[in-house]
């Protein structure tokens, strides 16, 4: 069993630690002073706050109606200071919280305009939604999101590792069972570039290592044919069992 577990926390994480898997971006963030400040300190503790804009939204544009425009507004205000500093991003990704499920902002007409206002960009709708389990919980939809990028490619010794911030510990035992068999350990943070990341799409298998990573895996099964193994559940019989892994 000891292969089969992976803690999920792996110490606190938030957003802020995921979205710093995507190489060539910038993240954006809209909610109330409340949840933004969680987000920011953890961001400043872990000195990526450069990665990150964030935007408040207060009871007035609440109530107001603001939303939408604050999203467009922040959105483009952001790009154009970041391209002036030289670091246009590649990926734009969009953040807005549970509150936008109350208050109905038309997220589609929103990602609309950004990508008409650059369309050298890559937009992220990526809302953080926690109340509304029947949708999809935030972590579940970045990866689902992230590895849509995943393109065909050659075929390298390789298995992505989806589900954790981290990369896996250099003595986690599957990784080393992996690497016994000439099967290389790869990672989104390995990624410097779009294009490194795209590149995933050769792994010959993916491995969840908790369980927000499952369903992106499956999604890359049906459509890059990519395998994947279940670490948090070794039953799942849509996953390759392990023995079958260490066999690629």
């Amino acid at each position: 069993m000891t292969d089969s577990f992976e803690k999920p926390e792996r110490s606190c994480f938030n957003l802020t630690h995921y979205a710093k898997l995507m190489p060539e971006s910038h993240a954006m963030f809209v909610m109330p002073p409340g949840c933004s400040r969680i987000l920011r300190l953890s961001s400043i503790e872990e000195g990526i706050s450069h990665h990150f804009t964030m935007f408040n939204l207060e009871p007035a544009d609440v109530i107001n109606g603001n939303a939408e425009s604050i999203l467009i507004d922040g959105a483009q205000r952001t790009i154009q200071r970041l391209t002036r500093d030289g670091r246009r991003p590649k990926i734009f990704a969009v953040f807005v919280s549970c509150v936008d499920s109350f208050i109905g902002t038309d997220r589609d007409y929103v990602m609309t305009e950004l990508r008409q206002m650059a369309p050298d960009i890559i937009f992220f709708d990526l809302a953080v939604d926690p109340i509304n389990r029947d949708t999809m919980p935030p972590l579940v939809r970045f990866h689902n999101t992230i590895t849509a990028l995943l393109e065909p490619a050659d075929k390298t010794r390789s298995a992505l590792w989806l589900g954790s911030y981290l990369r896996p510990a250099e003595d986690h035992p599957l990784r080393l069972k992996l690497q016994q068999q000439g099967i290389a350990s790869r990672h989104l943070l390995d990624c410097a570039t779009v294009e490194e990341l795209r590149l995933l799409g050769g792994c010959e298998a993916t491995i969840a290592a908790t369980a927000v990573a499952v369903p992106a895996a499956r999604k890359l099964k049906e459509r890059l044919g990519i395998s994947y193994y279940n670490l948090v559940n070794p039953a799942d019989p849509d996953a390759l069992t392990e023995e079958a892994l260490l066999a690629l």
